[in-house]
């Protein structure tokens, strides 16, 4: 009995020293586990949207600081200029907890870079960024990470001055303004009326520069004129200028629709308009309204940037023919002797003979050749300095887009295309977009004196 007692203990002792040791080899693995937990050691990650290399007045910074395990403690945003540290943004998290996340997963932040609010001077600096997470990690540091973005402050805005500008400008009429500038900019040129006139580089003078203008025909007065230069931190400089408007002369034309002529022209269209719909009339009134509004802003956006170079010399060619609609003609259109629409047209109409030659009127650049809605088949080009050429209702055309086609270059042949009633082209001058009268630019005396003297 004795033995056996024994033999129990022991067995018992050993059991006990067993669960003992498991117990405590359990604690440990726990203890390591929870203080890699807490140790961990992942950064948080810094996502700054970039900044521009040159920063004006004020300018706004988007970053995203963000932190998946313990959480975000601490960001910082300050900026370094030579011995100024100025701070932006001391952002400190409360402990939510002591173990698992103790602070926001994320920070989404904007924050405004204010030179004269921060007192910061023009020159170079560095906007620094920084965020710290809650690990336990380097005795309860937690991990870090910084983000230097080098940047160079300029507040100065370029000095502009004007040379030249019209003193009368006609509605519909175009002409130049000459400037210089204090430092090359990226973007430079003239508003008038809110309407912007990119600028180009004048060939054979150093720092001069100049800018076409062309007046809207229904334009009653300059409110505002100014030549503009924003420099790379957005800095503008202004010189603002003055100009008379001339009044045109108003002329009302009556144009009389057929049966027969919708009977014409609706298959034409419908192949390109497939959503037009309702009677003959209805459909003719989507095309002259719709479709129209769309075909000029269509040609507004595509001639607002021009080839810097001139490629254009001396007056524009006019196509032989008679002269059968003016620029700026107010038209009344008649159906069954009612009244059923009203539209400008913008441009000169000139007839000779079917399928006659269309020449260029002047030296340019292919930048759209095809049809196009009320116009038909049609070539516009681009001559340089904001100066552009349109060739409508074309029979045919032989051109394509980017071919570069000296005066009295051959585009295609007249017809009746679009919404033409008999064989003729339509011809139009845009400046930077704005449709303007061809007869200035027909006119080598107008055009001597108004534009290239200036350029010359």
């Amino acid at each position: 009995m004795g033995l056996l007692s024994a033999s129990k203990s022991s067995r018992a002792k050993n059991t006990g020293s067993a669960i003992f040791m498991t117990v405590v080899i359990l604690v440990f693995l726990i203890a390591v586990a929870l203080l890699f937990y807490v140790n961990e050691r992942e950064q948080p990650t810094l996502t700054p949207t970039p900044l521009p290399q040159l920063i004006g007045g004020l300018t706004d910074l988007h970053f995203e600081a963000a932190d998946q395990k313990s959480g975000l403690r601490h960001v910082q945003v300050t900026v370094v200029q030579g011995n100024n540290i100025v701070s932006v943004v001391d952002k400190i998290f409360p402990r939510r907890s002591w173990i698992g996340q103790a602070g926001p997963r994320e920070m989404l932040s904007t924050v405004s870079l204010d030179t004269a609010h921060l007192g910061l001077a023009d020159g170079p600096a560095q906007v620094v960024i920084n965020a710290r997470d809650y690990s336990y990690w380097r005795f309860g540091a937690g991990n870090e990470i910084q983000v230097i973005l080098p940047v160079e402050f300029d507040t100065k805005p370029p000095r502009v001055t004007k040379l030249d500008s019209p003193r009368y400008i006609k509605q519909g009429g175009a002409g130049v303004v000459m400037y210089k500038m204090s430092e090359e900019v990226p973007r430079h040129g003239v508003s008038v009326n809110g309407y912007f006139h990119p600028g180009f580089p004048v060939q054979g003078k150093v720092d001069i520069y100049g800018a076409m203008i062309g007046l809207p025909f229904d334009t009653e007065r300059i409110t505002d004129a100014h030549v503009l230069a924003v420099d790379g931190a957005g800095n503008q400089g202004k010189a603002p200028f003055g100009m008379i408007v001339k009044k045109r002369a108003i002329k009302q034309d009556t144009i009389n629709i057929p049966d027969s002529f919708l009977e014409l022209k609706i298959p034409e269209f419908s192949q390109y308009y497939p959503q037009m719909a309702g009677s003959n009339v209805e459909q003719y009134l989507y095309v002259n309204n719709t479709v129209r509004q769309e075909n000029n802003a269509t040609f507004r956006e595509l001639c607002s940037l021009s080839i810097p170079e001139k490629l254009w010399s001396g007056r524009f060619g006019r196509m032989a023919g008679a002269g059968r609609a003016n620029f700026a003609d107010r038209r009344s259109y008649m159906y069954k002797g009612k009244k059923i629409d009203s539209q400008v047209h913008l441009g000169n109409d000139i007839a000779s003979v079917r399928h006659a030659p269309i020449k260029a009127a002047n030296r340019g650049k292919v930048i759209y050749a095809d049809y196009r809605g009320i116009y038909g088949n049609t070539v516009v080009l681009d001559h340089g300095t904001g100066i552009f050429s349109l060739y409508s209702h074309m029979s045919q055309i032989a051109v394509s887009q980017g071919e570069i086609i000296d005066k009295n270059g051959l585009l295609g042949s007249s017809g009746t295309t679009g919404m033409a009633g008999g064989d003729h082209l339509h011809f139009s001058m845009l400046v930077n977009g704005i449709m303007v009268d061809p007869l200035e630019w027909w006119d080598a005396s107008w055009l001597d004196l108004h534009i290239e003297s200036y350029l010359k």
